[in-house]
């Protein structure tokens, strides 16, 4: 081999055994954009002030204020987007579907990367809800009371009740599905109201209107009841 040749080989073992690493110490992702306040927990620690370019582990819960929003980037490039008054725990990748984020309130838009054109199976789970993903883009919307709705803007999910999992429904582009405490996932229909980070939805999205006035309410706040159909 070249010198050239062992030099690429070099950088790509290098860049695998990094990657190895993070993996191992826990490392999720990182914070590739962040603006206004964005709270962190790890564990029994003190709250902290997020940064871009902040390392996020599993086990971190992630808290935006009516003004603030985050993007964290996954070590396979996928990213996820926090939208205000919301809030998000990032889960280690275990189980078949690799179950890595449980939104417990507000408005998150993901994005699942393939991996070397291969389906990438993860799961984003909610109060009431599991989605399964294996190279997409979605959006969902979590209430107060933990009622979900999920809308696809590519590829295909499947949706299931916390209580129901064997009650799996299917969504195709453009669709919206409910999930409501104790209950079964809604039939798909064609979206209703615009979320936010879909394409075509405008920055106000179901934050403004599908979940009421103002938006859902902030994770140590009242706000108000929830979605509404």
């Amino acid at each position: 081999m070249t010198r050239t040749h062992y030099k690429f080989v070099a950088l790509i073992v290098l860049i695998f055994l990094t990657v190895s690493l993070r993996a191992q110490d826990g490392v999720a992702g990182q914070i590739s954009a962040v603006k206004g306040k964005v709270s962190l927990q790890r564990g029994e620690s003190a709250p902290l002030l997020l940064r871009e370019h902040d390392q996020v582990q599993a086990g971190d819960a992630i808290v935006t204020d009516a003004k603030s929003s985050a993007t964290i980037r996954l070590l396979d490039g996928s990213t996820v987007r926090i939208y205000p008054n919301s809030h998000v725990v990032l889960r280690s990748e275990t189980g078949k579907w690799k179950e890595f984020l449980h939104v417990l309130l507000g408005n998150v838009r993901v994005q699942i990367e393939k991996l070397s054109g291969r389906p990438n199976p993860k799961a984003v789970t909610t109060p009431t809800a599991i989605i399964a993903v294996r190279g997409t883009i979605f959006a969902l919307a979590v209430a107060q009371n933990g009622d979900t709705r999920v809308g696809l803007e590519k590829g295909l999910i499947a949706v299931t009740s916390q209580l129901h999992p064997e009650q799996e429904v299917l969504v195709n582009p453009g669709q919206e599905v409910w999930v409501r405490q104790g209950q079964e996932p809604t039939q798909p229909r064609r979206m209703q109201r615009a979320m936010p980070g879909l394409t075509g939805s405008g920055p106000s999205g179901i934050g403004m209107r599908g979940m009421g006035a103002g938006g859902p309410a902030r994770a140590t706040g009242t706000g108000n009841r929830g979605p509404q159909l």
